[in-house]
């Protein structure tokens, strides 16, 4: 690649840096990329050149495909938020400098002289007020289902305060049997995802919950909807992080087509993940 243009700096420059060390260990080509994420060679172009900047969505899943993305990946977000504001901004004064030097001023109310710049400059900052909302609102929405899946994290299969014998909370509903498993749904939080089972839509289950959750570790994949079984849980696991941003590190051993794997939580319907007791695995 190129190297970066002198003008592109601050936080931009930033996260584009740490993107392209992270594609650069990837290794596939942008034809390779292209037909891995559901965006064309083109933006890709853009995203590495630093002329456009790619939403959260996309860079948790260009991260899944590389080796060391997953680890990378806080670190990779929180560097795009930055950068995403500091475009906003610069959209911002680069939209009120236009509209201050071609608005034509007319007289308000009071006298005071008022151009189109100031309605466009207004509008810029409605658009940018939008788009710090939405950002906000995913932020709160993943920490909220983070913390949903934290509290049968605490929990054992031994009880705890404030909990039953059992170690189920009062009067939740439990989907264990009496073998000891339990019936859990997959669930996909893309929502394209949830009608198709397609190769792009597919969820991986892990030979090893302690290992990286990554291709090497990938034995087998199921589909939002797929219901599986459940024989017990660990709840530090690898911490996986989905797709618009809530993570966790409890997982789940499931026997699938014959064998026992692992899937982690944060791809399972929260309803289930909170209310159903298992055992702790065995080390």
């Amino acid at each position: 690649m190129a190297p970066l243009p002198d003008e592109l700096s601050g936080p931009v420059r930033d996260f584009v840096a740490a993107l392209r060390r992270m594609h650069g260990e990837l290794g596939y080509s942008l034809k390779q990329l292209e037909s891995r994420l559901p965006v064309s060679r083109s933006s890709l172009s853009r995203y590495l050149r630093g002329q456009s900047l790619p939403d959260e969505r996309l860079l948790v899943q260009w991260c899944k495909l590389s080796f060391t993305g997953e680890d990378r990946l806080p670190a990779l977000v929180e560097l795009l938020h930055r950068a995403q504001e500091a475009a906003d901004a610069g959209e911002l004064a680069a939209a009120e400098r236009d509209a201050a030097s071609d608005g034509e001023p007319r007289a308000d109310a009071g006298g005071q002289a008022v151009g189109a710049g100031t309605e466009a400059g207004a509008a810029a900052t409605a658009g940018l007020r939008r788009r710090r909302l939405v950002l906000a609102g995913l932020g709160t929405a993943a920490v909220l289902l983070a913390a949903a899946l934290a509290v049968p994290a605490l929990t054992s299969s031994n009880g705890s305060p404030g909990h039953g014998g059992d170690g189920r909370a009062p009067g939740a509903k439990s989907a264990a049997s009496a073998t000891g498993s339990a019936r859990i749904t997959v669930h996909n939080v893309e929502r394209a995802c949830q009608h198709r089972r397609t190769e792009n839509c597919a969820l991986g289950l892990a030979r090893d919950p302690y290992r990286l959750y990554r291709r090497s570790n990938v034995v087998g994949h199921v589909w939002h909807g797929d219901v599986l079984r459940a024989v017990c849980r660990i709840a530090n696991g690898i911490t996986v992080t989905d797709e618009v941003g809530g993570h966790s590190s409890m997982w789940f051993r499931v026997d699938h087509d014959g064998e026992q794997v692992w899937v982690p939580a944060i791809r399972i319907r929260a309803e289930q993940v909170e209310n159903t007791t298992l055992p702790g695995c065995p080390d």
